[in-house]
């Protein structure tokens, strides 16, 4: 009678386990994303930002606001930093994959929140 009713709780768990860590897995195309994206800021290249957004995110980033982001943040990205995949959250029909950003200088970390439309960048906000 234990037996059955060990394995049955073993089996039970292990699918919740598996289940779980794959509803927040890191996705492959937003941890690309990030990287281009924290790459332009780094290089304080507006034009390489922009390029890898969509039209509402063009259309939504000055190249004034860009550059005062950049000049706060780009030295800190270029020094290094690691990225960690926290979760996702369905927003407004879209998913929004959040990142902490540790920054090798020891300085505060940042939330990264990226949203993607397809292969391009719908949506990007360091906190």
């Amino acid at each position: 009678m234990y037996l059955p009713t060990a394995r049955y709780v073993l089996l039970t768990a292990g699918l919740l386990l598996s289940f779980g860590s794959v509803a927040d897995s890191e996705p492959a195309p937003a941890r690309q994303m990030l990287s281009q994206l924290m790459g332009a800021i780094a290089s304080q290249d507006y034009q390489q930002f922009m390029q890898l957004g969509n039209d509402e995110f063009q259309a939504g980033i000055s190249q004034p606001r860009f550059d005062e982001v950049a000049q706060v943040v780009g030295m800190r990205v270029e020094q290094g930093y690691q990225a960690q995949y926290l979760t996702s959250l369905q927003q407004q029909g879209y998913r929004v994959d959040l990142w902490k950003i540790s920054f090798t200088d020891g300085g505060d970390d940042s939330l990264a929140r990226l949203v993607l439309d397809g292969e391009r960048a719908a949506g990007f906000l360091l906190q």
